[in-house]
């Protein structure tokens, strides 16, 4: 399933790559790039710096980590970032509970529901915001991508309701963790995973820090918003912050599907061009915008993520306890 995945994400590139290369004035392209505003680019690498401060403060706050260092887990978030960025069909995100394990000693179950419950709640501040854009832009949105927004907000809604179904039921839990410890097969040994990952869910919210987890969240999209609006202002284009929001959450629901290309192309040029076309931007004009946008963010992903490399380059295995409930 995975490599059907990696090659729908490289036929896609392919086919993204060879739209690019007909259609883009790359003439259009080189004046962009000649005439860049250095000041309103470095504010959008400062923001997207900020971004993933307040990603590592997140895990940090739901890892519930005795005494670790902040440069370390600012490294492991940094080079997540990176790998979850270049790598095919979302499988980057295998990258975070891997670096966890090797740098940090967290177990597995862990690192996973930490993964599990920051992916929620990305997904649930933007489910939050969808219908307003969604009301405001009716008329303007295609109708595949209003159903395909509509969907998302339900299936959302539908899988925090069934995470806290499962999580705040103490019996169910129970009844997972008793698994025959003597045996070894394949499925006893998935089945008591799934009960260690479900445990370490239950554990996150117990200690019921979701205030903290909120604004955190919010504070990142916000970054989110304010990098690409910034990114688009250092490339002479007007595009109001409001648009920008809505240009960011109309492309979420469409690269969440797992055939996303290598570098993320592909998806990061249909989405741009898909939205930027809302407000009446031509099609050259947008594809400009496009991939100008994705090579700046191409910039800034590796710049990160070889600080992350930089702050990791000393290969220490810490002693982590995680914090009792």
């Amino acid at each position: 399933m995975k490599k059907k995945a990696n090659l729908i994400g490289l036929f896609l590139s392919l086919v993204v790559i060879a739209y690019v290369l007909v259609k883009l004035d790359w003439q259009a392209a080189y004046e962009t790039f000649a005439h860049i505003n250095l000041g309103w680019l470095s504010a959008a690498f400062g923001i997207y710096l900020l971004n993933y401060v307040l990603r590592t403060l997140r895990f940090k706050t739901l890892l519930n980590l005795e005494q670790v260092p902040f440069r370390q887990l600012f490294g492991v978030t940094n080079l997540y970032g990176m790998y979850l960025y270049l790598m095919p069909a979302k499988s980057g995100e295998l990258a975070y509970p891997i670096l966890l394990k090797n740098r940090l000693n967290v177990p597995l179950p862990e690192s996973t529901a930490t993964l599990i419950a920051a992916r929620f709640f990305d997904f649930a501040t933007v489910a939050l915001f969808l219908p307003v854009v969604l009301v405001t832009f009716w008329g303007q949105i295609h109708p595949w991508v209003r159903v395909g927004a509509l969907l998302f907000v339900g299936a959302v809604f539908i899988l925090g309701i069934g995470m806290i179904w499962l999580i705040r039921n103490p019996s169910r839990v129970e009844n997972l963790q008793k698994t025959n410890i003597t045996s070894q097969s394949l499925a006893t040994r998935l089945w008591r995973g799934w009960a260690k990952l479900v445990r370490s869910l239950q554990a996150i919210d117990e200690r019921q820090q979701y205030w903290q987890l909120w604004l955190l969240t919010i504070l990142i999209w916000l970054c989110v918003w304010s990098n690409f609006y910034f990114i688009v202002l250092s490339l002479g284009e007007s595009l109001s912050f409001l648009q920008m929001i809505v240009v960011s959450i109309i492309m979420v629901p469409m690269t969440l599907l797992p055939v996303q290309g290598f570098a993320n192309v592909g998806t990061h040029e249909i989405g741009w061009v898909a939205a930027f076309a809302l407000f009446g931007y031509p099609e050259g004009v947008a594809l400009n915008i496009a991939v100008s946008s994705h090579i700046i963010m191409l910039f800034f992903v590796l710049l990160l993520g070889s600080l992350g490399a930089l702050l990791l380059r000393k290969k220490t295995f810490l002693p982590v306890k995680l914090n009792e409930r």
